[in-house]
Order: C-alpha cells, then structure tokens, then sequence
C-alpha cells in the first residue's frame, strides 16, 4: 500500500469520525450510512476508492460499537422490549434505507 492511499484512508475515517460527533444522534447517523452505503455499493468506482468510502467513511460514521452500546444501555435498564423493537426496527429500517440508496445510484448512473 502506497502512503497516499493510507493517508486518505485516514482521512477519510477522521472526517466521519468528526461528522459522527457533529449530527450527535445514533438513529439519524444509522439512516445515513445505509443510505450511503447501499449508494456507494452500487457505484461502479476502483477498488481503493470502494475500500476508502465503505471502510474508511461509513465504518467509522456508523461505528458498530454505538449501536450495541445503545442496546446494551436497554438492557442495564431493563428496557427489554425496548431493546427489541428497537434492534428489529433499525436492522429492517437500515436495510430499506440501503436498497433506496443502492436503488437510487442505480438511477442516476
């Protein structure tokens, strides 16, 4: 791997990381990068772009690790149907907002 490449990487994962803390709300920054991510799936790009924007942009926008924390705040609280409608309803909302995206870059290329 070349040195410009790793520092795009880098980047790009600290500009999502920074967009992440901006929006501030988990379920928003969820919708966001499905959309982006079943878009940028669909594109036709180089593999080092593809890498950069799913890896680099969308991990770190949409970090996992904040996505079980909510869940796992649901369970310390004993929130358990709480904690099951709403993993049900962000897996299922998440997948639709991907296929829009995925959808809609279709169209536009």
């Amino acid at each position: 791997m070349n040195k410009k490449y790793l520092l795009t990487l880098l980047l790009t994962a600290y500009f999502a990381t920074f967009l992440r803390f901006y929006i501030n709300n988990n379920f928003v920054i969820y919708i966001i990068g499905s959309f982006l991510y079943g878009f940028f799936v669909s594109r036709i790009i180089s593999k080092s772009k593809r890498e950069i924007l799913l890896s680099g942009f969308c991990s770190c926008f949409t970090s996992f690790s904040a996505f079980i924390h909510v869940l796992y705040q649901f369970i310390i609280q004993g929130y358990y149907l709480k904690l099951f409608l709403y993993l049900n309803v962000i897996v299922i909302l998440n997948l639709i907002i991907m296929y829009i995206g995925f959808q809609l870059s279709r169209k536009i290329t």
